[in-house]
């Protein structure tokens, strides 16, 4: 047995007020589309997807002034002390000098090739199970591996006496990068470590 189509209620909304009212939510009409069926089709890209995604952009921290480098920003800031940034960046601005001086070369490559070779690539954390500590190798995601050279680079230019900060860190900078000094020797004792706790590193 067949039905007739339903009637709509006098009091329904017709397919132009839904229409007309979903534009205004949409704020463009041809952003809009009413089915024979009635629902409503939302077509604009800012309705149907939501809002842009935000992009990280370094927490604030802005390129520095002389090589515009959020690498050298990040690096000056730990090197602060006190809250004295003219200071840090004197210290830092100061070694890359005399690295440029010393090498004959454009001081910022040498910078950022320095901490590339001090970053980990593995490290050991403490993990209790059944009563007892395990010393687990784990995995170094990169931005614990930057925080992890600047920490390590600025550790040993504090334990350097007898001279200049600018002068220690602007040596401390060129052993990295020569893959030499105490440094270089704690990331390969963090590998070296690692590696003889792989037996548990399914603990993870």
């Amino acid at each position: 047995m067949a039905f007739p189509p339903r009637k709509p209620r006098h009091d329904e909304p017709t397919g132009e007020e839904l229409q007309e009212a979903a534009a205004a939510v949409a704020g463009e009409a041809a952003a809009v589309v009413v089915n024979e069926d009635g629902s409503i089709t939302v077509a604009d890209s800012t309705l149907a997807k939501g809002p842009a995604p935000q992009r990280w952009t370094g927490g604030g921290v802005k390129p520095d002034g002389r090589y515009n480098s959020l690498l050298v920003s990040k690096f000056v800031n730990c090197l602060m002390y006190d809250g004295k940034k003219v200071t840090a960046e004197a210290i830092f601005y100061g070694a890359m000098k005399q690295i440029a001086d010393k090498l004959k070369a454009d001081p910022l490559p040498v910078f950022e090739q320095a901490l590339e070779n001090v970053k980990p690539l593995v490290e050991v954390r403490s993990k209790r199970i059944g009563g007892a500590n395990y010393q687990v190798p784990v995995e170094v995601n990169r931005k614990r591996q930057q925080t992890l050279a600047i920490r390590w680079i600025l550790e040993a230019v504090r334990t350097r006496k007898g001279r200049p900060i600018a002068e220690k860190l602007a040596q401390e900078l060129t052993d990295c990068y020569n893959k030499t000094g105490t440094t270089i020797q704690k990331r390969e004792n963090t590998h070296r470590m690692a590696e003889a706790n792989k037996a548990f590193s399914h603990f993870a």
